[in-house]
């Protein structure tokens, strides 16, 4: 069995690990020699791309070339970048990251003699936020085949961090809560860690607040302190804005060092220099920390409704480079009365990824030979098929243990969003609600079911229209939300008005949602999978391979 590879696609710092002789996940250095890389593309006018070091050099010297936190693109509406005349998607952009990742690996590991001649790394997990919903996961996966890989799987970034910290655990019961604070997405999980058994509570989370809002506030003070003194808004100067965005990066790192740092900035009407203290800082971005602390609040409320309080939460752990920064620390000392464990938070991700992908691909193989015994197509194998084998489990309990000694890992997981059907809110009126089958942080797989009616006489189908939200009540006011499908429903023959229509989501473990619905008039049924809006077409998915596949990687 060849290797396989956990990727940490993060918003501003990549990784990649897999799992060593000795069984252990391991992150690979990249041609730089550093273990991070970071995820800044730069595409120059001659089309050749730079991914890392120095594209994040180059946004002081050529701003206009270079792309930054695309992941909070990432299956978005708005998820196009033009750069030197040329448009390009969030997932190929991405995928630009994911190429230079796997091109160092690939160097680095044939020259330790761990990839043989012709061998390459191709079957990744690739992990995302947990609070991404189905158009950014499916963002994620797309971008990892564009790169030319293998996904075996998507996984949320918590979850794989509770795989490395339980790993290293040693079997102890454990009930944690992860603040995982990356560069550009905030994630909390609560989660129950047991040997080989990790069972999300809830999660919650922000995948707009990172470590770069942290940074804009920094330089929005530096901004508004050049023109206290000179009278000029630096922010209007573009090129400005790039250099000033590396400095504070900068200066945030040394202040999580240091009580304070020097500031210099040099302006078109002059050079500012002065100091700033970490007491400063913190004043600056507190309204920034106090948005992750009530986010940790509403998801400390869930837990509780689900049986585990504050009280029963045995550990904080910190995830993400910016969680490093001493007020986040301070702040849950001091309001939750946990002192907090800083859990490797660089690549953590990414080696709970690898562990996964290891045990994914042993499952998937073992499957894979299970079927051909049976004569079966391995897409109709399921796990169903083993359960009704007599005695496979077991079987593939004892093949998983290997190495790491941990048999087969046990994920239980929960939704992260919310999701539900678009309906008018009566037959006499002409508003729209959407009606909520599947709530957020119900336990997967979650199946849900509310009947709805025809409008009128004679309807010969009908559309769903599936929404995706954060809401938590049964029905919401439609305020022109993009549904994340469409599925056109026809009948049998024509029904008249009124009559009842059931329908039925399933989301099963892997985050597929199922959709499945009866008319009680003529009894026509549906059930179907679903194609999700907002992504690629098969011709830009085309066009961007092509691109993929010339472009030389720096």
């Amino acid at each position: 069995m060849g290797h396989v590879f956990g990727i940490d696609l993060g918003t501003t710092y990549s990784c990649i690990a897999y799992i060593d002789e000795y069984g252990r996940p391991e992150v690979l250095k990249n041609s730089e020699g550093n273990r991070t890389t970071p995820s800044v593309v730069m595409i120059r006018p001659t089309q050749d791309v730079v991914v890392g070091e120095e594209a994040k050099r180059s946004v002081e010297i050529e701003p206009e070339q270079v792309i930054q936190f695309i992941k909070r693109k990432m299956g978005r509406e708005d998820d196009k970048v033009t750069v030197n005349g040329g448009s390009y998607s969030a997932p190929e952009i991405s995928a630009y990251i994911l190429k230079k990742l796997v091109q160092d690996a690939n160097a680095e590991l044939r020259q330790s003699g761990v990839l043989k001649e012709g061998e390459e790394v191709r079957d990744v997990v690739i992990t995302c936020p947990a609070y991404f919903g189905m158009n950014e996961r499916q963002a994620t996966k797309t971008a990892g085949e564009l790169a030319g890989l293998n996904v075996l799987n998507i996984i949320n970034e918590p979850t794989a961090a509770a795989i490395s910290y339980g790993a290293l655990s040693k079997g102890r019961d454990e009930t944690v809560l992860i603040y995982d604070l990356g560069g550009g997405t905030f994630d909390i999980t609560v989660m129950n860690v047991h040997k080989n058994d990790i069972t999300v509570i809830c999660t919650g989370g922000d995948d707009q607040l990172g470590g770069k809002n942290w940074d804009e506030a920094l330089m929005d003070y530096v901004a508004e302190r050049y023109q206290e003194e000179y009278g000029v808004d630096i922010l209007e100067d573009e090129e400005m804005m790039s250099t000033l965005y590396v400095d504070v990066e900068n200066w945030k790192k040394a202040l999580t060092a240091r009580e304070s740092v020097k500031i210099a900035v040099n302006g078109p009407a002059g050079r500012m220099r002065e100091d700033l203290t970490r007491e400063q800082y913190e004043e600056i971005t507190r309204s920034l920390l106090y948005r992750t602390k009530n986010l940790v609040d509403e998801t400390l409320k869930t837990a509780a409704r689900k049986g585990f309080p504050l009280a029963k939460i045995d550990k904080f752990l910190l995830v993400g480079g910016s969680s490093r920064m001493p007020q986040v620390a301070e702040m849950i000392q001091k309001d939750y009365h946990k002192t907090p464990m800083l859990q490797d938070p660089d690549e953590a991700v990414a080696k709970g990824a690898a562990i996964f992908a290891s045990q994914e691909r042993e499952f998937q193989d073992f499957v894979e030979k299970e079927a051909k015994k049976a004569r079966m197509s391995i897409k109709s194998f399921t796990e169903e098929d083993l359960r009704r084998g007599g005695g496979l489990e077991k079987k593939f309990a004892k093949l998983s243990a290997g190495k790491q000694g941990t048999g087969k890992l046990a994920i239980k997981n929960v939704l992260s969003r919310t999701y539900g059907v678009t309906v008018y809110e009566s037959s006499e009126s002409d508003n729209f609600i959407i009606l909520n089958l599947l709530k957020c942080n119900d336990p997967l797989p979650a199946k849900g079911t509310k009947s709805v009616a025809t409008r009128e006489d004679n309807q010969s189908g009908t559309m769903l229209e599936i929404c995706e939200t954060r809401s938590m009540e049964d029905q919401i006011p439609y305020t022109g939300q993009k549904p994340v499908a469409k599925v056109d429903m026809k009948f049998l023959r024509p029904v008249p008005g009124g009559t009842e229509i059931v329908v039925d989501f399933m989301i099963d473990s892997s985050g597929i949602l199922h959709v499945s619905a009866e008319e009680m008039y003529a009894h026509s049924k549906l059930a179907t999978s679903f194609a999700l809006s907002g992504q690629m077409s098969d011709g830009e998915m085309g066009a961007a391979a092509s691109r993929l596949k010339k472009v030389n990687i720096e």
